[in-house]
C-alpha cells in the first residue's frame, strides 16, 4: 500500500549513519553497526537512493514500517548530504577483505601458517588506497589483520580513518596487547580474538600467560561496548576443551565462535604432534556458531567473495595461496587484481553429496593440501558424516 508522508513534525526521513546502500549483485542496504545486509528491490533500492525524503513524498507503507523497525531509516531534525550514486560492483563482487598489515607479531604460535617475517609493515598510503578502492567496490567487512595488527608502526593513524568508510572493520587478534586503554581507542565494529582453547591448551601454542592476557583483551573490549568474535583452531591438545569454552563464551556474550582445523604450513609444518586426521578434526566444527558471514554463492566455491591483500602488495585468493598472487595492488590496483582472481565453479570439484551447496567444497587449499585444488576436502566431510 502506497501512502504519503505525513508532516512528522517538520523531519526528514533519511538512512541511519550505520547503514550504507550497495550495489552488489542484487541492490542491498548494509547495516554495519549491526552486520545486517538486505535485499531490496530496483524500486526500493531507487527511494533509498532519493533520500532524504519530507512530507509529501509518496512510499510503501509496509517498506518505510520494516526499514524503521530494523533501524535502515529515521526521521531526522537537519536533511543529511543525499546518498551519491552509487558504482555497480564486480561480478562476483569483493565484499570481504583481508587486509594483512604487518606479518610482525608478538607471538610465535607453533601452529601458525605463516611462519617467520618476511615483509614487515603494509605502508601506509597503500592501507589507504586499498580501503578507498575496497569502498568503491561496495565492500561490506574490512578485516584488518597480520601477522598482530596492533604492532603496525602506525596502527593509530590507520585505526583513526576507519569510521570514514560505509565498510564494518573487524580486528583480527590474539588479543594479549588490548589493555584498557588501547581498547578505549579503537575504532572498529568489531574485535576478533584466538582462542584455541582452555589455559594449558592455549597456551601450549601460543606461550606461558597469553591465555590469560587474550581474556583480560576480551573483557576490555567488551567494557568499551565493542562486538567480541572468537576463532578457534582445532588441535591434538584442545580436544577436551570445547564444552567448557562454548559455555564460556556464550555466558560473557560473544557474538560468534569460529571453529576451523589448521592446514600443515608455516610452523604448523614443524610440529606435527598438534595436527589431527580430518576423520577426528572434522568432529568438531559443530561447536562454532553463527559463523558463515564469508559465504560464495551462485556456482562459486568458498572464496568467491572474498580475497588477501599482504604486507608486500600482492593479491591473493586468501592468505594460504600467497605464492599464487593475482597481482600488486601499488601497481595495478585492487579492482584489476580482484578481476585476474582464478574462480572455481561447484561443478569443477569432484564432489557428490548432497551438503555440497551449503559446504561450497570448504577449504580449497586444504583439498590441495590432502590431494588437488578439484578434491574434496576431507575435514568438511568428516564433519557432515560422510568420508571423502
Amino acid at each position: 500500500m502506497t501512502f504519503i508522508l505525513r508532516d512528522n513534525n517538520n523531519k526528514y526521513l533519511s538512512l541511519t549513519p550505520h547503514c550504507f546502500l550497495k550495489s552488489l549483485e542484487v541492490p542491498s542496504v548494509y547495516d554495519v553497526e549491526n552486520d545486517e545486509l538486505y535485499e531490496l528491490s530496483e524500486e526500493a533500492f531507487a527511494f533509498l537512493q532519493r533520500l532524504p525524503a519530507k512530507a509529501g513524498d509518496s512510499i510503501d507503507k509496509e517498506f518505510l514500517d520494516y526499514c524503521l523497525q530494523e533501524g535502515i531509516v529515521s526521521f531526522t531534525e537537519n536533511p543529511p548530504v543525499r546518498v551519491p550514486s552509487i558504482q555497480a560492483s564486480p561480478v562476483p563482487s569483493l565484499r570481504y577483505l583481508e587486509l594483512s598489515i604487518t606479518d610482525r607479531c608478538n607471538l610465535t604460535c607453533s601452529h601458525c601458517y605463516l611462519g617467520a617475517s618476511r615483509s614487515g609493515d603494509m605502508p601506509l598510503s597503500l592501507i589507504t588506497r586499498t580501503m578507498e578502492e575496497f569502498s568503491l567496490l561496495q565492500g561490506l567487512r574490512l578485516l584488518i589483520t597480520g601477522g598482530e595488527p596492533l604492532l603496525h608502526r602506525e596502527f593509530w593513524a590507520i585505526n583513526e580513518q576507519l569510521r570514514a568508510y560505509p565498510f564494518r572493520s573487524i580486528l583480527l587478534t590474539n588479543g594479549t596487547l588490548i589493555t584498557s586503554e588501547v581498547a578505549k581507542r579503537l575504532q572498529v565494529q568489531e574485535v576478533q580474538v584466538s582462542l584455541d582453547g582452555w589455559e594449558a591448551s592455549h597456551d601450549r601454542l601460543r606461550g606461558n600467560g597469553s591465555f590469560r592476557k587474550a581474556v583480560k583483551g576480551i573483557e576490555n573490549i567488551m567494557s568499551q561496548g565493542i562486538r567480541v568474535s572468537i576463532a578457534t583452531m582445532v588441535h591434538a591438545f584442545n580436544l577436551n576443551d570445547f564444552e567448557r569454552l562454548g559455555k564460556f563464551f556464550q555466558g560473557i556474550g560473544v557474538s560468534e565462535w569460529n571453529v576451523d582445523v589448521p592446514c600443515i604450513a608455516g610452523r604448523m609444518a614443524e610440529h606435527p604432534d598438534i595436527s589431527l586426521p580430518p576423520e577426528k578434526a572434522g568432529q568438531y566444527l559443530k561447536y562454532g556458531f553463527s559463523g558463515g558471514s564469508h559465504a560464495s554463492s551462485g556456482n562459486h566455491v568458498c572464496g568467491a567473495h572474498l580475497c588477501a591483500v599482504l604486507p608486500d602488495g600482492r593479491v591473493c585468493k586468501c592468505a594460504f595461496f600467497a605464492e599464487e598472487p593475482a597481482g600488486m595492488a601499488q601497481k595495478e590496483g585492487l579492482r584489476k587484481c580482484w578481476s585476474q582472481i582464478p574462480r572455481l565453479g561447484l561443478n569443477e570439484l569432484r564432489c557428490d553429496c548432497e551438503e555440497l551447496m551449503e559446504c561450497r567444497g570448504g577449504c580449497r587449499y586444504r583439498a590441495l593440501l590432502y590431494q588437488d585444488i578439484y578434491a574434496k576436502d576431507p575435514v568438511q566431510c568428516f564433519a557432515r558424516g560422510f568420508t571423502p
